[in-house]
């Protein structure tokens, strides 16, 4: 954004052409991207709750559907965490309840089931090359037909990346038993890459390429007990309530947890989507490595701005824009954002400030209804072929001066100049 008059109406469009010599590659960096409406203002507040808040937690398990909704669902838009979960398969060794497909293209439909669960429940997703192979009988066999040392580097670059406080495993390790080889693998690799992500020398590789050694706080296992009896593993435990509604919108965790569930619908369980989930849900959570908790599983660690050098008055600007958001004019808050952005500016480069960063951008293009469009002429091209685009730009707000500096192709080397005034 820069000087120059904002016009709110029709929109501004530029058009492109060039020859599409990249192949595969460069075409995937330019094909049509349809922007959605503008996010809701309630969707907004999430966001800025979202901003404000420095606490992770990534949850580790086997498959698509392993993972806890309601206990994502509480932390990302009930506590406002970054909050993801990492399915170390894409299901493709399962069934389809729906359809034909198997094999690799079952795990084509499961992994877009995933995302769209997590669009529901506010979490991120993230795989490793794990296959699902089927059932298997011990985790020694699952671990032997992954190769334990590949898939275990995926997990470590998962939390170098990712960069959670506090690991949460839905199935336990040995002596417990996930009652399937590949559930008690995810546990077992869970626990190897916590003691790993933090070690240097832990796959050096991927520290060449520029991750940073992350050490979370603990790993947990979000304990269950289908049989009744006692459960083979125990040890210091803690436990909270993961019902209640969110806060923003007043919709119960427990039926946002459903409706993302209802997402895996290849697994029989789209009626999940038109349950209700209200009242109470205690969750319990074993200690499986680290520093114990004993009221909370964020117990010792600061989610606030405040651990950030610099960062308290971050927080401060932070709690002052949600103060003020009014949700009939989220555009009123632009010139405040555009301050807190002057101020996030000025720390230094951090993989989770930088996410920020993108995530404030995001705000406040949000707030000012600043939707960008890329459309093709044509739906299939080849190299050699020439791909003609049309960009256009639309700001619905009129608060702050917008222009147009110009466009950039990713993986193309390409950048078109010629600054517009929206």
């Amino acid at each position: 954004m820069n000087s120059g008059r904002l016009l709110p109406g029709p929109a501004q469009s530029l058009c492109r052409r060039f020859p599409l010599v990249v192949g595969f590659a460069g075409l995937a960096a330019v094909q049509a991207i349809a922007a959605p409406e503008p996010p809701a203002a309630a969707a907004i507040l999430q966001d800025l709750r979202s901003f404000r808040e420095l606490g992770s937690v990534l949850y580790i398990a086997a498959h698509p559907d392993d993972e806890n909704t309601q206990l994502i669902a509480y932390l990302s838009r009930g506590r406002h965490y970054r909050t993801a979960y990492l399915s170390l398969t894409r299901g493709d060794g399962g069934q389809n309840v729906l359809g034909p497909e198997l094999g690799e293209e079952l795990g084509v439909i499961r992994t877009q089931e995933l995302l769209a669960a997590r669009r529901v429940d506010g979490g991120r997703q993230f795989f490793s090359r794990a296959i699902d192979f089927g059932y298997s009988k011990s985790p020694e066999e699952t671990l032997a037909i992954w190769d334990r040392e590949q898939v275990l580097a995926d997990v470590v670059r998962v939390i170098r990346t990712f960069r959670p406080d506090v690991i949460v495993t839905r199935f336990p390790i040995p002596p417990g038993s996930g009652g399937h080889g590949h559930h008690t693998a995810s546990a077992i690799l869970a626990v190897e890459a916590f003691k790993r992500s933090g070690d240097p020398g832990g796959f050096p590789d991927q520290i060449r390429e520029g991750l940073a050694p992350w050490q979370p706080k603990r790993v947990l296992w979000n304990s269950f007990n289908f049989g009744g009896g006692p459960p083979a593993l125990t040890g210091p435990m803690v436990k909270i309530d993961i019902g209640g509604n969110d806060p923003v919108t007043g919709e119960p965790f427990g039926t946002i947890a459903n409706r993302s569930r209802g997402m895996h619908k290849t697994q029989g369980l789209g009626g999940f989507s038109g349950r209700t989930g209200e009242g109470p849900r205690p969750e319990s959570f074993v200690l499986l490595a680290g520093d114990p908790a004993t009221t909370d599983i964020m117990d010792g660690i600061d989610a606030s701005w405040a651990r950030v050098p610099d960062g308290v008055e971050i927080g401060r600007l932070a709690d002052e824009v949600i103060a003020q958001f009014n949700l009939e004019t989220p555009a009123a808050s632009v010139p405040a954002l555009l301050a807190l952005r002057r101020h996030l500016a000025a720390l230094s480069a951090d993989p989770v400030v930088d996410g920020k960063r993108r995530q404030l951008d995001h705000i406040v293009q949000a707030c000012l209804g600043l939707v960008v469009r890329t459309l093709v002429s044509d739906a299939e091209v080849v190299p050699g072929e020439t791909l003609h685009l049309r960009h256009t730009a639309l700001v619905r707000a009129d608060v702050v001066p917008v222009r147009w500096l110009g466009l950039r192709y990713p993986g193309t080397a390409r950048e078109v100049g010629g600054a517009l005034d929206l």
